[in-house]
């Protein structure tokens, strides 16, 4: 098994979906809002993850472009908000992990976001 460990983790590897539900159990998330685009939708595989879910209540947001916007991620913050989420799932690639990424600084931080891109000379 491949496994990148940031501040969270990534698991790649085939199976990867039915650690879904215990993953969002050791990490305390009841609600996840599940980031993905339309083409993982479209591959059947967000429906895949909702069956792996089990009961557990979600929400979804799957118009996670390319290469992210702050658009699509206050898009995707806005329903973390109003759906009352506690965590974050990416599912598919990159661009669906730096959504979540994304998400994960608009719903704890004030402001534009590259106001926090150490690029930009954030913090």
């Amino acid at each position: 098994m491949a496994q990148i460990l940031y501040v969270t983790n990534i698991l790649i590897e085939p199976g990867a979906l039915g650690q879904l539900t215990p993953e969002c159990e050791k990490h305390g998330i009841r609600r996840p809002l599940l980031v993905t685009d339309a083409g993982v939708r479209a591959a059947g595989l967000l429906d895949r993850a909702i069956a792996a879910l089990a009961g557990l209540p979600y929400a979804v947001f799957d118009q996670t472009p390319s290469n992210p916007t702050e658009a699509a991620v206050r898009a995707a913050a806005a329903i973390f908000r109003e759906q009352r989420c506690d965590g974050l799932v990416a599912l598919g690639g990159g661009s669906a992990i730096d959504c979540a990424k994304g998400v994960a600084i608009a719903v704890s931080h004030d402001g534009p976001l590259k106001t926090y891109a150490t690029i930009e000379g954030g913090s």
